[in-house]
């Protein structure tokens, strides 16, 4: 057994395309680890990345791949042969290309002929040879940057400067855009610049740690933790929790470093969201919070060095941040000369698409259907329509253009301190959520409205224009507006917006008028897939996909609460002994009334007494039903479908449906679609596979 090492050394790669392109490496390694006859080809493959290196380790690796025997699917025996039983052209023109001879053809048993073949395992180190410069240089980067060395050029995140390839302790030549590798590398940019040599990955990591740089990751953001909270304790702090900060910090260094600065204490005045996303998004900085989670004037930045003995880097980050807060005080002064509804007219002049108009445009369409909304769900329209009307009103704002990331907090925050009431600011400042399926919801139910009419406009617009997201493209973020959508309507606390996805495109629809009539199927199909989606990917509701695809069948976009609810009877009842005659009835009755769509029963034409008894209990049943529906006891309602299960068993054996009398023959269809109908109201529920071992006594 031997390991294979791997080592690209090139400029610094952005931070935030370590992980993709790790995740990358490792998949493709793991392949080729697999192929290389590797049992445990996920726990062999190990990737690593700093600021400016790519390194893979690949362990236990065999020094030949394993003989291995080959099956090739050669013509069809009908013209391998001609009627003689000799070989034709197309056999030994077969046999030709795959190297054989006819004496290696055998029948497949399937009508075709059949090669088998003997293949020697080749050296790893000449498939290392050929992979690993496919696999390193096929990497997906987000953005590339086209290289010029000499008389070549080649597309890369960044230049390549040199590259190490060691399998068993030897140097395994290759070449990465024609630079050949060797078995040297050099330390850290400015502690420890010189090269080295190196015949392994423990003596190239111990090596590296001397020489200033922590291969690692997960080991310098520890370091940088443990350094942090030092250095935030010795002001009386903690550092703020942000996952993303420390994801980036981890790839901006080589060395683990962390230094703390402060700025101006007179800047606290400033209202917080933006001071942290100055120190967050603009600066990659960590503030500082007192024992109360109040921020305080010192904050904590990545240092790719040992120390900062002199100041230096702490002057600098304070210098930067200082002049940055000085801006967003400027910019928040000026912007408080007006109110946000002083900006209205504004809007205008801010286009929103072009074939959509601008943004106050969207604005009245916004205030449109949020009133719509307010009216269908029954909620008080006073604080909605101020919020509506004021929730693009800071996207001409000074702080907005200079800080984008803010839009809508901007707004919130400057509504705060007109003295709208919590309702309408919060609403202003809530109704770009949630982002994400992990993000919050809007606090309020104006909130919640707000941000409802906002997704809405946007996707009935997009819609009507033609501009659908494509395969993985969505340039205007629509399927992230409708997964938002999907998340507010199911939504059950004190904000929940009784409204269904139906309703609320059809208020869209008619904010926009006659250009927009025909986006209502697509947009149904579209928020379908969402809603299926979000549900299957639920860790709270844990529902089969069988389920959801039942339970949607039976409608969905009335109500998805509804649904939820209709998913969970249908989630519970499956563990049921008696489940499978609910499944076995509704199948049954699906397959003989498949073309048949009518529920009126005839009563005078019910000839058989086991009919009659099957019409009384169905009419006594689909009441029942219909009431224990009305008042979404769905688990008990197919529980009295299955009751239904014995009298159907009789029925199907006493009673012929298909008779000659045609009238007969419909209305025993009818009857039985009858029976079958209610609890179509459900669910679908011969979409529901089962393991029917799972049901035996």
């Amino acid at each position: 057994m031997a390991d294979y090492f791997f080592e690209l050394l090139t400029e610094e790669i952005p931070a935030w395309m370590h992980d993709a392109a790790s995740t990358q490496l490792h998949t493709k390694l793991s392949q080729l680890a697999l192929i290389l006859g590797h049992q445990d080809s996920t726990h062999a493959v190990r990737v690593a990345t700093t600021s400016r290196r790519i390194v893979c380790l690949i362990t236990d690796l065999q020094l030949k791949e394993e003989e291995r025997v080959e099956n090739l699917k050669g013509p069809a025996h009908k013209v391998a042969y001609d009627s003689e039983g000799q070989p034709t052209p197309a056999l030994l023109g077969f046999l030709r290309k795959q190297n054989a001879r006819i004496e290696d053809v055998v029948d497949s048993g399937d009508g075709y002929v059949l090669v088998k073949r003997t293949v020697a395992g080749r050296d790893t180190r000449d498939v290392l040879h050929e992979r690993i410069p496919e696999i390193i240089e096929g990497i997906r980067w987000p953005k590339m940057m086209t290289i010029y060395a000499g008389d070549r050029s080649y597309s890369y995140i960044r230049p390549v400067h040199s590259v190490i390839s060691i399998f068993d302790g030897q140097h395994l030549p290759l070449s990465i855009f024609g630079i050949a590798s060797g078995t040297s590398t050099v330390g850290h940019r400015t502690l420890a610049p010189k090269s080295f040599d190196v015949t392994s990955y423990n003596e190239y990591v111990s090596k590296l740690e001397l020489a200033r740089v922590v291969v690692d990751p997960a080991r310098r953001r520890e370091v940088m933790a443990a350094r942090a909270r030092t250095l935030a304790n010795e002001v009386g702090g903690t550092p703020s929790t942000d996952a993303t900060i420390w994801s980036q910090w981890q790839y901006l260094t080589e060395y683990p470093g962390v230094v703390r600065a402060e700025f101006r204490r007179d800047y606290l005045a400033l209202p917080e969201e933006v001071l942290v996303t100055v120190m967050r998004v603009h600066q990659k900085q960590l503030p500082i919070r007192d024992r109360d989670e109040r921020l305080t004037n010192s904050f904590l930045a990545v240092l790719d060095n040992e120390g900062d003995p002199e100041g230096n880097a702490a002057y600098g980050n304070s210098f930067v941040t200082n002049a940055r807060f000085a801006d967003a005080q400027f910019f928040y002064e000026t912007d408080r000369r007006k109110k946000l509804e002083e900006r209205l007219e504004q809007l205008e002049h801010l286009q929103f698409q072009e074939k959509l108009g601008n943004y106050r445009d969207k604005t009245r369409r916004i205030e449109q259907i949020a009133n719509g909304i307010c009216d269908l769900a029954n909620i008080d329209k006073s604080d909605v329509a101020i919020a509506a009307q004021l929730c693009k009103t800071d996207l001409v704002t000074e702080m907005v253009k200079e800080f984008t990331d803010l839009q809508g907090h901007v707004g919130g925050i400057y509504a705060r301190e007109e003295g709208q009431p919590d309702s309408v600011w919060q609403a202003i400042y809530d109704h770009y959520r949630p982002v994400s399926l992990d993000d919050a919801l809007p606090r309020t139910t104006s909130g919640a409205v707000v941000s409802l009419a906002d997704r809405i406009d946007t996707l009935v617009g997009f819609f009507s224009i033609g501009a659908k997201p494509t395969g993985s493209k969505d340039p205007f973020g629509l399927r992230r507006a409708a997964q938002s959508v999907v998340q507010i309507l199911l939504n059950r606390d004190k904000r929940e917006i009784r409204i269904g996805i139906d309703q609320l495109i059809d208020l869209g629809i008619a904010a926009y008028g006659a250009g927009a009539t025909n986006v209502k199927s697509d947009l149904l199909a579209f928020f379908a897939e969402r809603v299926r989606t979000i549900l299957e990917a639920s860790a709270v509701w844990l529902f089969r996909y069988d389920e959801i695809a039942a339970a949607m069948e039976s409608g969905w976009s009335a109500s998805l609460t509804d649904l939820v609810d209709r998913i969970s009877a249908l989630k519970a009842s499956r563990t049921d002994a008696n489940f499978l005659s609910i499944l076995d009835s509704a199948k049954r009755i699906a397959n003989i009334t498949e073309s048949h769509t009518s529920t009126r029963v005839d009563s005078t034409k019910l000839e058989h007494p086991t009919e009659r008894r099957l019409a009384e209990l169905a009419d006594l049943v689909t009441s029942q039903l219909d009431e224990l529906i009305a008042g979404r006891q769905y688990r008990v309602a197919l529980e009295s479908f299955a009751a239904m299960a014995p009298e159907l068993e009789t029925f199907f054996k006493d009673v012929m449906v298909n008779v000659e009398d045609q009238s007969v023959r419909a209305n025993r269809m009818s009857l039985l679609r009858k029976v079958g109908g209610a609890v179509m109201k459900i669910a679908d529920v011969t979409k529901i596979v089962v393991d029917r071992s799972n049901y035996r006594a």
